[in-house]
């Protein structure tokens, strides 16, 4: 029987393959080749698909903070998700930014010769701070890595409220509501 090398790009590929029973490995940039599943793929005679996954073992820790470098005041709460370079196409759940600013990634990819470039989109954050506006990216060079995001506090709005007909006349008593977008 034939042996064929596919080479993966985005994560899809193909080849013309003999019918037959075939062993399955893998080689791919931050990841673990023994956590292939499956580990077997059957050619009929006819075109067919398979779909296989891999783990990877790094540790990306974020942390978002006042200064993004250490020591800086912690965001209290929040939430980060992976994405794409364009933070449009969500991967995985949501993780939450705990009480000391920490969101912490398990099973990343990453790559010491070829460090593997990872994007994020801050989806909360708590009452104190704002929101990092942009796509978060982290070179992952090393299994276990740290990358600091800045969420600037909120910043006090003064405000005055005077009548349009007499020039400066403040209003004594007034509402002004804001609403969000």
């Amino acid at each position: 029987m034939a042996n064929y090398n596919v080479q993966i790009t985005n994560g899809s590929g193909s080849e013309n393959m003999k019918k037959g029973t075939y062993s399955v490995t893998v080689t791919a940039n931050g990841y673990d080749a023994t956590s292939l599943s499956p580990t077997s793929y059957t050619a009929g005679e006819s075109a067919g698909s398979g779909t296989f996954t891999v783990s990877a073992n790094g540790v990306l820790t974020l942390i978002f903070n006042e200064t993004g470098a250490e020591g800086g005041t912690p965001v209290t709460s929040g939430s980060v998700i992976m994405t794409d370079s364009a933070g449009t196409t969500e991967y995985g759940s949501a993780v939450t930014i705990d009480a000391t600013g920490q969101a912490v990634f398990n099973n990343v990819p990453y790559g010491s010769a070829t460090p593997y470039v990872l994007y994020f989109v801050q989806k909360a954050t708590d009452d104190g701070h704002n929101l990092y506006e942009g796509v978060i990216s982290v070179n992952m060079s090393s299994a276990a890595q740290t990358a600091y995001v800045v969420n600037s506090p909120i910043a006090a709005q003064s405000f005055t409220l005077t009548d349009a007909n007499y020039s400066g006349l403040p209003i004594a008593d007034g509402t002004i509501t804001f609403t969000g977008e």
